[in-house]
C-alpha cells in the first residue's frame, strides 16, 4: 500500500481545520461558497458581505491551479513513465 494514501487525509483534515479557525468569524465556517452566501444574507452582517468574493473567487482558482498541475505535472509524468514501459517492453521483444 502506498503510504501517501494512508496520510492523505492528514492534509485535507489540517487544511479544513485551518479554514475554520480563518472563518469562523466572518461567515461561522462557512467553506460552501453557498453556506456562506446564505450566511450573509440572514445576517446581513458587512463583514460577511465584504469577505463574501473569497468564497466564489477561491475555489475556482484552486480549481484551475488543480487542473494545471494535473494537466503539466501528474499527466506528463505518467506519459513518461508510459513511454519508459513502452520502450523496455519493446527492447524486450526485439
Amino acid at each position: 500500500m502506498n503510504v501517501l494514501k494512508v496520510l492523505a487525509p492528514l492534509p485535507i483534515g489540517f487544511s479544513v481545520f485551518m479554514v475554520h479557525l480563518a472563518t469562523i468569524p466572518i461567515t461561522g465556517t462557512g467553506i460552501n461558497p453557498a453556506r456562506s452566501f446564505g450566511a450573509a444574507v440572514i445576517y446581513n452582517n458587512q463583514k460577511a458581505w465584504d469577505d463574501q468574493w473569497i468564497f466564489w473567487v477561491g475555489p475556482f482558482v484552486g480549481a484551475a491551479i488543480a487542473a494545471l498541475y494535473h494537466q503539466f505535472v501528474l499527466r506528463a509524468g505518467a506519459m513518461r513513465a508510459y513511454g519508459s514501459v513502452r520502450s523496455q517492453l519493446h527492447e524486450l521483444h526485439a
